[in-house]
């Protein structure tokens, strides 16, 4: 006698699990949607913001053209500052951030890059999204072209794409 409760049991959760995964397909998917990019303060994670495509568009943006190793001449590229984004967690000031690609790739960059150069966390290039395939969606660029000094091996190994995470350090 008890295999019926256990099968009602099992059926209720079948019904609410096919319910949930129709009101899940319904709901149209978006890549504005999907978080591209969290923030931390510490390596412990003390504090995180979790941005989407659609929240790095909607602050301000800043356009630099500007060429460097992996393209074939100069692009102008878009997005918000990076200082713009790291004020967000109050991270302006930062001595070391830790940017972290979607490969777990990572490098560290001073704080101090953020305040003295423009550089943006790009999010188009020539005008049209970047693509995972164009090194994207989000691109730390700096703007090479307008600084002879940036112009070195140190820099170039700062331009990480397909960041997915920054985190003070």
């Amino acid at each position: 006698m008890p295999v019926k409760p256990v099968l009602a049991a099992w059926a209720r959760r079948a019904a609410a699990m096919a319910i949930l995964v129709i009101l899940a397909a319904a709901r149209p998917a978006s890549a504005d949607d999907d978080i591209l990019l969290s923030l931390s303060r510490g390596p412990e994670n003390v504090e995180t913001l979790a941005f989407t495509l659609a929240d790095l568009a909607a602050m301000p943006q800043v356009t630099i053209r500007t060429d460097n190793e992996w393209t074939d001449g100069p692009v102008s590229y878009t997005g918000p500052l990076v200082r713009d984004v790291l004020e967000r967690l109050a991270l302006q000031d930062a001595e070391t951030l830790r940017f972290t690609a979607a490969n777990d790739y990572y490098v560290d960059i001073p704080g101090s890059d953020f305040r003295r150069y423009d550089a943006i966390i790009a999010i188009e290039a020539d005008g049209k999204p970047l693509s995972r395939r164009d090194k994207g969606p989000l691109w730390v660029m700096y703007p090479i072209s307008d600084h002879d000094e940036l112009r070195s091996r140190e820099i170039y190994s700062r331009l990480i794409w397909q960041v997915v995470r920054i985190e003070s350090l």
